[in-house]
């Protein structure tokens, strides 16, 4: 890991395990999903499911077979990866937010963290399939199984990466900091949970306490992306209710 640290005034670049391409998958599958479903149309049954119960497996929510229900569909999922992805590719091109004996440990959270992220969008984007595609019940089974042991081994991996971080803070040398979480930079302002900072382009910043990051309410990136991911949630409740 050593390598990681040098040249002293620009670490290299973090990547994805098998770069970018990992995480343009989702995409690719979506619109792949999308000239399947334009090319059997008339062969989709009229009623199609977009709700499922978690403990059986089994839709128990219906609408009818509509372009715009299949737009919804396939466009709520297609918004939440790209959040997802470009929230990944701005975690991993943050630069250096703790002390210099920290870095390892920070740039492996910050990995870890992108690579789970991006692996929930591979996870969301096989969702549609399950209304549009003939499959089996016990797919949607195997797929939340899946899913929840994915997240689960992400948040463990986490959870260490985040308790090296703190030693790796808390062992500085004298003279510097050893909070888990440097203070604001100039310009910076805490209120509360969230950070505003004008005078800085990231969008990413540590957290005040704990471990983790959160977003700079001041760069519009952070509201871009915060208003797709709630705009995804709304669409898929209307859709719920429909």
């Amino acid at each position: 890991m050593s390598g990681l640290e040098s040249p002293p005034n620009r670490p290299p670049a973090l990547r994805l395990p098998g770069g970018w391409l990992t995480a343009l998958v989702p995409l690719l599958w979506l619109a792949g999903l999308g000239v399947w479903v334009v090319a059997r149309w008339s062969q989709l049954p009229p009623m199609i499911p977009v709700h499922w119960d978690l403990r059986t497996g089994v839709p128990d929510f219906w609408v009818r077979r509509s372009p715009s229900v299949v737009l919804s569909v396939m466009g709520t999922m297609g918004t939440i990866c790209l959040a997802f992805i470009a929230l990944a590719w701005l975690m991993l091109q943050q630069p250096p937010q703790t002390s210099r004996g920290s870095l390892s440990a920070e740039r492996t959270f910050r990995r870890q963290t992108a690579v789970l992220i991006v692996a929930s969008a591979w996870f969301v984007a096989f969702a549609p399939a399950f209304s549009l595609l003939p499959l089996p019940l016990i797919s949607f089974r195997v797929w939340t199984a899946l899913f929840a042991a994915t997240l689960l081994t992400g948040f463990m991996a986490l959870v260490r990466s985040g308790i090296r971080l703190y030693r790796s803070q808390g062992a500085a040398p004298a003279g510097q900091s050893g909070r888990i979480r440097p203070a604001a930079p100039e310009g910076g302002r805490w209120y509360g949970p969230f950070y505003f900072n004008r005078r800085s382009r990231a969008l990413l910043v540590p957290r005040r306490t704990g471990v983790g990051y959160t977003f700079n309410l001041a760069n519009p990136w952070a509201w871009i992306l915060l208003a797709a991911l709630i705009g995804s949630a709304f669409v898929l409740v209307k859709l719920r209710n429909r």
